[in-house]
C-alpha cells in the first residue's frame, strides 16, 4: 500500500500527544483494500469474537451513537458502501465496525472513571483487548515506555474537556516484520527473527505500520469514540524518499532505548539502521 502518512519530522523523538484538529475531510477512509479488510473482519468476529469484541452494559446507548454517526458518515462520504440489511440481533459497535475499515473503541466515565466501556478491534498492533476492559487511559497506556509520566495527565485533562462537535486526529506508528493487520500482543514477540532477512532484502520484508487515531465525543451523554485505522508499507517505499529515510533514521537514533525496543523489530535493529543509512 503506498503511504498516505508519515508522522515523522526530522527533529529528536519526543512524545507527544501530536493531536491535530480534523475538520473538513471525512473521519473514515474507505480505499481500494475495502473489500479484503472487511472480509478479514467478518471472519475475525465470526470466528474469534471474544477477543475482538467486548462490551459492557452500559456501554449500549453509546453503541447506537457510533452506529448512527458511521451511517452518516457513510452515507455522506460512501454511499455505494452502506449496508441497509445489518443483523439485528447484533451489537450496534459490531455492526458499525463491520461497515469500516477502521477499528472501534469507546470510552465513558462511570462512577467517575473514564474507562474503555465498548470496542472493536480486529486489527491491534501488539496488544489484546480483553486486558484493557475497564481500564482508565493510563493503565490502557502502561506498557508504552515513559508514556505516562510525560503526557499521561494531559491526555486524562483533554478527555475531559472534549466537547461534542470538536473531531482531532493523531498517528502513531512501528516497524514489524509481518504485514498482517491483526497483530495481538505476542504475536511479534513469539516470533523468531527469520533468518533468511537480510541487508539486502530487509526492505522488502519490514513494514512502517502506521495507526490513524481519530477521536471524538458522541453527541449526548458522556463517550468518546476512538476510530484507529492501520496502513501498511514496505520498508523500501521509505527507504526510496530520502527525506524520509533520514527522518526514519534519526527518531530511531534519538528515542531512548525501551521506546526503540517497543516502536521496532529488536531482532533487526541493526540491519534496519544500516539499511536506511545508506
Amino acid at each position: 500500500m503506498a503511504l498516505p502518512y508519515f508522522p515523522i519530522d526530522h527533529t529528536d523523538f519526543k512524545i507527544t500527544m501530536g493531536l491535530q484538529a480534523l475538520r473538513a475531510a471525512p473521519w473514515v477512509e474507505i480505499d481500494a483494500h475495502y473489500g479484503h479488510d472487511t472480509a478479514l473482519k467478518k471472519e475475525l468476529i465470526d470466528n474469534n469474537r471474544k477477543t475482538v469484541f467486548s462490551a459492557i452494559e452500559q456501554s449500549c446507548d453509546a453503541q447506537r451513537q457510533v452506529l448512527a454517526l458511521i451511517e452518516n458518515e457513510i452515507s455522506t462520504y460512501y454511499p455505494q458502501h452502506l449496508q441497509t440489511e445489518l443483523q439485528a440481533d447484533e451489537s450496534p459497535l459490531v455492526q458499525a465496525a463491520s461497515m469500516v475499515q477502521e477499528d472501534l473503541v469507546l470510552m465513558q466515565k462511570i462512577d467517575g472513571r473514564i474507562i474503555l466501556s465498548a470496542a472493536c478491534v480486529c486489527f491491534p498492533s501488539g496488544w489484546n483487548l480483553l486486558d484493557k476492559m475497564g481500564l482508565e487511559m493510563q493503565d490502557i497506556h502502561l506498557p508504552v515506555p515513559g508514556l505516562n509520566n510525560r503526557i499521561g495527565k494531559s491526555i486524562d485533562q483533554f478527555l475531559e474537556k472534549l466537547v461534542p462537535g470538536k473531531l482531532v486526529q493523531r498517528f502513531n506508528w512501528g516497524l514489524f516484520d509481518d504485514p498482517a493487520l491483526h497483530q495481538p500482543e505476542g504475536h511479534r514477540i513469539s516470533r523468531k527473527a527469520q533468518s533468511d532477512i537480510t541487508k539486502a532484502n530487509i526492505g522488502e520484508n519490514i513494514f512502517f505500520r502506521v495507526e490513524k487515531q481519530t477521536l471524538q465525543r458522541l453527541p449526548t451523554g458522556n463517550g468518546i469514540l476512538f476510530t484507529i485505522r492501520i496502513f501498511n508499507t514496505p520498508l523500501k517505499e521509505i527507504a526510496a524518499e530520502p527525506s524520509k529515510s533520514a527522518g526514519l533514521l534519526h527518531q530511531l537514533q534519538t528515542m531512548p532505548d525501551a521506546m526503540r525496543k517497543y516502536k521496532s523489530v529488536s531482532q533487526y535493529e541493526t540491519l534496519i539502521f544500516d539499511y536506511l543509512n545508506t
